[in-house]
């Protein structure tokens, strides 16, 4: 440059125009370069260089601006956080507004002030800095240039600010042009966000902890709603920068005056405990910026204000609470006092306050909302507090306290007595072992566990059973409240609302027997006090029966006499529950001695009365005694259900009582069960009578009534059982036996025949009764309802010569009579002698009276008036007694006096006297005669039986009514025997056959006889028996297979007949009419699974054949067909069975031989024929006699027995 262009070049380099940035900021600085070597070198602006000049000048930048991303155009500044930075873009443009580059400027910042317009640049905390270097006070300058697109940007902090506003501008240099303001604001978070904060800041509105609950920043002094009782000023602190907070009392927090939250939007201790946890180890200040600090006087900013209660430690007081929110949030500041002064914070949302609360007492009734419990015994309770969503609440302070107490009179209790004191027991979460609430002024404070609940128990421990309210209150500010009524019972006292106290004693208990027991009734509990009188024990008013005796028509008594225990029952129970045990274990009032009357009554000595018995229970002395006693009661839990049964074992069912003969006894038996039917032993009984009657149920006076009882078992004597002419007053009584049962006898020797009804009833229960009369019977009264007396007068009489008489009708049995007479009490007819030969004119027909000789024996029989003594009937009257036939040689009417055995005649028919009557008729009509027979063949019409068997046969006889007719002669024959073929045989072909048609009869009843009818000229004789009948079994033994026809007939009306075919079949002829001879052959027989046909008789082949033989062969008195095997002229198998295959083989026919003689078949003189050839054309057969075979069979040429296989 200097040789060329001749440019200077020592001793100074040329002045470039680029400011050189990389140099202090405090001066303007610019490139320079050696244009010798090229050299770069850096001088202050105003240093002497060598200029050269463009031709064609750069475009001057005439505009120049600052931004920022940061800047709110509402809000007019840019605002970060202390510590935080602001980017500050600097841009300078020509005059067209096209960025102009590499433009020096000058940057600087102006006064800062607070939020409150006050001048704070003497403090330190007011430099900025720039790009993070040395800060930068006011009017202090910054040179620097823009980069080559016209921009330059600049990170501005105040790193040690405390909330101060600056205004930042930048100018071109050299030209003056400036850029407008920049305000920028760096906040604390010690200051908030409020035009009436001294600093700018960013305190939080507000915080969360842990749980999610919010709370608001605490208030300047100046947003307090009026101006605050005292405020707090932390001014040059060490990080406090002068912000003045409102502090406020407890009362003003809670009620929300004067800036105050509201309790309901004031935290709880938990929630600042919470809150400090989030925060803790002064993280409240540090990070979040609250007011507190533990220097000086105002370290009481360290604590802040709870919205609920804290309990002292006794739990009987409520205090105010404030929590440390710096150091320690375990530090919980508690007062009573309302003029302290501590900070406050307020929740985002208000807290939920309690919506319900409920205490619930265990065991307690939902709609009385009381609970009970035994004295002595601790009766738990719970309160529950819930919120809005039913969700449980924790830590909510609740108040316990009680009312007065009351008997269940509704009398309240002096508080000074100790028997209303309530003592609270393991109140948890708090702890407490114990706490008494003596009266209704003490009270306990608890708060709610993490379930929302408080548990304790309660007890008054000397209560005389009363009734306590128990309330509980939340103490939250939702002043809920809930009350329950606590009960503690004594035994002494019932359940019942008409007890002057509340009480337990058990409405049932059982003895160690396991009787159960109902407790004793209270006076006022009785429906009417009638015959009563009260007496007082344990606080109670209790009675006792001035009219025991009668209590069970009492209907004021709770239970009558079986619904009391027994004596051993009391005994038990007293054994039991000794020396007073009765009183403190169950509460029952016997301290005072009283009788307690006992349900079961015992008989005198005598056992004509019973007398009551009594236990005394407070020393179980017992009393027996019929003198009225005033008692105590006490019922059974369940009433002695039990029954009285009077029976006898000679119960005639048809009479409804036990019936005996006058002059015997009769056995009676009381039996007492329970309702499961268990005999119930040592009860007392009694038995009564009522006046005896007649059969028509008239009372009967006479002195026949009179009766005499025996106790057998327990055995207690005899007493006369009797009654006056009007009533019966005898009574016995007895108890039972371990069975349940009294045993006993009655008689009444004088009876007339009467009946008597007997009671047997519970002593201790006189509705409980059994009923049964019973019947004396005499034997002159028959046993009829016309009677006028109950009687057993035979209703037969048998003479000795058979005859049977039915005993005399009385009066009123007879439809008429012709006068009548009285014999022992009973009244009787007499008939004239022409009514007792009219039809229905008398008590019998002609043929049922009987003749002079029937009567005759029966005198002679029981003579002089034994007739009246053995059999009861009325001949003391002496009147004559009508036979049925008359005198032989004058025709009168006869008669006897069965009492002294005088006979006569009358020849007046109207002649009157006694009548008596024949059981059976004295002559029957035979009116048909029958022969028939179990073994009767409707088909052959005809008896059939095997050769061999006996055939039944009975003859029966029957009058015109079909009635059996007994005692009628008859006769019995035969004819002539013959075969099937109709042919007369008398003998066989041989010898041994002589006597063929030869019969037996044996008669089987009436008599026992046998008659040989070998011809046709014997008859048998016989007689029907009582029955009609007759019956034989007939026997042909030496049968050759015949038919006999037989006859009956009546003696004497041969007219009269029957008629009965017999056959006796025989094995060896087949049955088939083509037979020769009644037989049973069988037609087939089975042989090695095969079933064979019988051979044919020659009477069965067909016809147009030629037979082998042409009569057959005859054998055992029938004739056979003979065959050919095979021949084709001739009868041959395959004629017979249809082809030679249905022949059997030669094995058959060997297995056939052992049982051929079973069948019948013939076997004589040849062979049967088989299908099994042999050699030469021959065939086999088996003679059957000897099982011999013969294979030299000639299909055509030997004849045979053929049988065909099936």
């Amino acid at each position: 440059m200097n040789t060329q262009q001749g440019w200077p070049l020592d001793g100074k380099n040329y002045q470039d125009s680029t400011a050189d940035l990389s140099r202090s900021t405090q001066n303007r600085y610019v490139k320079s370069i050696n244009l010798r070597d090229g050299g770069v070198g850096s001088l202050l602006w105003n240093e002497q260089l060598y200029f050269v000049c463009l031709q064609n000048a750069h475009p001057a930048a005439m505009q120049i601006t600052l931004t920022s991303p940061v800047y709110n155009d509402s809000d007019g500044f840019a605002k970060a956080k202390v510590g935080e930075t602001i980017p500050v873009i600097i841009t300078t443009r020509d005059a067209q507004g096209n960025p102009a580059a590499d433009t020096p400027v000058i940057f600087t910042r102006g006064d800062s002030v607070g939020r409150a317009n006050q001048e704070v640049n003497s403090s330190a905390a007011a430099d900025i800095q720039i790009n993070h270097s040395d800060g930068r006070s006011s009017g202090a300058n910054y040179y620097t240039a823009t980069g080559a697109d016209g921009t330059l940007t600049l990170n501005i902090s105040q790193d040690s600010g405390a909330g101060f506003k600056t205004p930042l501008t930048a100018a071109i240099e050299h030209n003056g042009v400036t850029s407008a303001p920049l305000p920028v604001i760096f906040t604390v978070v010690t200051s908030p966000d409020t035009p009436k904060a001294n600093y700018w800041g960013h305190m939080a509105e507000t915080l969360t902890d842990s749980s999610g609950v919010a709370y608001r920043r605490p208030l300047l002094a100046s947003e307090f709603s009026a101006t605050p009782g005292k405020t707090l000023t932390i001014a040059n602190g060490y990080y406090d920068k002068g912000e003045t907070w409102g502090m406020i009392t407890v009362d003003k927090a809670w009620n929300g005056t004067g800036g105050g939250c509201g309790r309901d939007t004031l935290p709880t201790v938990a929630n600042l405990q919470t809150l400090y946890g989030t925060y803790p180890d002064n993280a409240m200040r540090s990070r979040n910026g609250w007011p507190m600090t533990s220097s000086g006087n105002n370290n009481v900013s360290r604590y802040w204000w709870a919205g609920d209660y804290v309990i002292s430690s006794d739990g009987t007081k409520s205090l105010y609470a404030a929590v440390n929110l710096f150091n320690d949030g375990n530090d919980v500041k508690t007062t009573t006092s309302t003029s302290m002064y501590y900070m406050q914070t307020c929740l985002a949302s208000p807290r939920s306050a309690a919506a319900s609360l409920t205490l619930t007492l265990a065991g307690q009734d939902e709609t009385t909302g009381s609970a009970k419990a035994k004295k002595g015994e601790q009766m738990a309770a719970t309160i529950d507090v819930k919120d809005a969503a039913g969700q449980p609440m924790k830590n909510v302070m609740v108040k316990i306290s009680r009312g007065s107490s009351y008997n269940r009179a509704n009398s309240a209790t002096s508080s000074s007595s100790i028997t209303d004191d309530i003592t609270l027991r393991n109140v948890m979460p708090s702890g407490l072992a114990t706490y008494l609430l003596d009266t209704s002024a003490k009270y306990l404070y608890a708060q709610t566990d993490a379930l929302g609940q408080v548990t304790f128990t309660l007890a008054q421990d000397s209560t005389a059973g009363l009734k306590t309210t128990i309330s509980a209150a939340t103490m939250d500010g939702s002043n809920l409240t809930d009350s329950k009524g606590a009960i503690f019972t004594v035994v002494t006292s019932p359940d019942s609302d008409k007890a002057k106290y509340w009480g337990h004693m058990p409405e049932t208990f059982t003895n160690s027997k396991g009787v159960e027991f109902k407790r004793p009734l209270l006076r006022a509990e009785l429906s009417s006090t009638a015959d009563t009188s009260g007496y007082t024990e344990n606080n109670e008013t209790w009675y006792t029966w001035s009219r025991y005796p009668n209590m069970y028509q009492d209907t004021a008594s709770p239970c009558d006499r079986l619904g009391l225990p027994t004596v051993n029952d009391l005994q038990t129970l007293y054994t039991d529950y000794p020396n007073g045990a009765l009183t403190t274990t169950l509460g029952l009032p016997v301290a005072s001695g009283k009788y307690w009357g006992a349900g079961n009554s015992v008989p005198d000595a005598t056992h004509s009365d019973s007398q009551f018995q009594y236990v005394r229970l407070s020393d179980n002395n017992t009393l027996t005694t019929k003198a009225n006693t005033a008692t105590a009661q006490l019922c059974l839990a369940k009433r002695r259900d039990l029954s009285i049964e009077l029976t006898s074992s000679d119960m005639d069912a048809d009479k409804g009582a036990p019936v005996a003969k006058k002059g015997e006894s009769l056995p009676l038996t009381v039996t007492v069960r329970d309702g499961s039917g268990t005999p119930q032993p040592n009860t007392a009984i009694r038995l009564g009578r009522t006046l005896s009657i007649d059969r028509a149920g008239v009372v009967d006076g006479s002195s026949g009534g009179g009766m005499v009882l025996t106790s057998v078992a327990p055995s207690t004597g005899s007493m006369t059982f009797n009654c006056t002419v009007s009533s019966c007053t005898s009574y016995w009584y007895g108890i039972t036996d371990e069975d349940g049962k009294a045993q006993l006898e009655v008689t009444q020797d004088d009876s007339r025949g009467l009946r008597t009804p007997l009671q047997a009833m519970l002593v201790d229960d006189p509705l409980t009764v059994s009923d049964m009369d019973v019947i004396f019977t005499v034997i002159t009264s028959p046993d009829s309802d016309k009677a006028k007396y109950w009687g057993h007068m035979p209703e037969t009489v048998t003479n000795s010569a058979g005859v049977k008489f039915r005993r005399p009708l009385l009066a009123a049995e007879m439809t008429s009579n012709s006068g009548t007479y009285l014999v022992n009490n009973e009244t009787w007819p007499l008939v004239t002698a022409a009514n007792t030969e009219k039809a229905g004119a008398t008590g019998c027909d002609a043929e049922y009276q009987p003749l002079s000789g029937d009567l005759q024996t029966l005198y002679s029989d029981n003579p002089n008036g034994a007739i009246g003594t053995n059999y009861g009937w009325p001949v003391a009257g002496n009147k004559s007694w009508w036979a049925a036939d008359r005198a032989p040689n004058t025709g009168y009417y006869q008669f006897i006096n069965l009492n002294s055995g005088g006979k006569g005649t009358a020849s007046s028919s109207t002649a009157t006297g006694a009548q008596v009557c024949l059981v059976e008729p004295r002559t029957s009509t035979p009116a048909s005669i029958t022969l028939t027979s179990t073994a009767m063949d409707s088909a052959k019409n005809a008896a059939v039986v095997a050769k061999g068997s006996a055939m039944p046969l009975t003859v029966t006889v029957k009058d015109s009514s079909g009635n059996p007719v007994a005692n009628v002669g008859f006769t019995l024959s035969r004819g002539d025997s013959k075969n099937r073929a109709g042919m007369v045989i008398t003998d066989g072909d041989v010898a041994a056959d002589a006597g063929a048609d030869d019969l037996m009869l044996k008669e089987l009843t009436p008599a026992s006889a046998s008659q040989s009818m070998t011809t046709t000229g014997i008859v048998f004789t016989g007689t029907t028996g009582s029955d009609g009948t007759a019956t034989f079994t007939l026997n042909q033994d030496k049968s050759l297979g015949l038919k006999t026809p037989l006859t009956v007939k009546v003696t004497d009306n041969t007219t009269l007949h029957a008629s009965l075919d017999v056959i006796f079949m025989v094995l060896t002829s087949p049955d088939t009419d083509k037979a020769l001879f009644w037989g049973n052959m069988s037609d087939t027989t089975s042989v090695n699974g095969k079933t064979l046909h019988r051979p044919w008789l020659q009477a069965e082949m067909l016809s147009g054949v030629t037979p082998v033989f042409t009569n057959g062969v005859h054998a055992n008195n029938e004739y056979w067909a003979m065959a050919h095997t095979v021949d084709n002229t001739k009868w041959d198998i395959a004629k017979q069975c249809g082809s030679l295959s249905k022949a059997p083989d030669n094995n058959d026919l060997l297995t056939l031989y052992h049982s051929i003689s079973s069948l019948g078949w013939p076997t004589q003189g040849y062979p049967y024929l088989s299908k099994s050839s042999s050699s030469g054309g021959m065939y086999c057969g088996v003679d059957e006699n000897t099982k011999s075979q013969n294979c030299a069979i000639k299909p055509a040429g030997t004849a045979g027995y053929a049988t065909c296989v099936e």
